[in-house]
């Protein structure tokens, strides 16, 4: 689960562009990790100082998975990528 440090909004958009690659990654794994365990919520990370959880609803799963490949791929992680992809087809088929 990714941690934020941010006291106010504007740190967090901040902190935002600075992980982003960092952001999408834990994204797109704990999407899969919610698909694969069929749960309807994926927390993904914590914000104390601003007492926000972010999480990821499973009706958007699958815009959440296409929207984080790119930078999946540009962090190099094809794995992950090749497991996306094949989420994203059979969520594709389903709409």
């Amino acid at each position: 689960m990714l941690k934020f440090n941010a006291d106010n909004f504007e740190e967090l958009q901040e902190e935002f562009s600075q992980k982003s690659l960092e952001i999408s990654i834990e994204i797109v794994k704990s999407v899969i990790e919610g698909l694969e365990m069929g749960v309807d919520k994926v927390e993904l990370g914590v914000m104390s100082k601003i007492d926000m959880i972010l999480s990821v609803h499973s009706d958007s799963y699958l815009e959440a998975l296409r929207t984080n490949l790119r930078r999946c791929e540009e962090a190099e992680e094809f794995e992950l990528c090749a497991k996306a992809l094949e989420w994203i087809n059979k969520l594709a088929t389903k709409e």
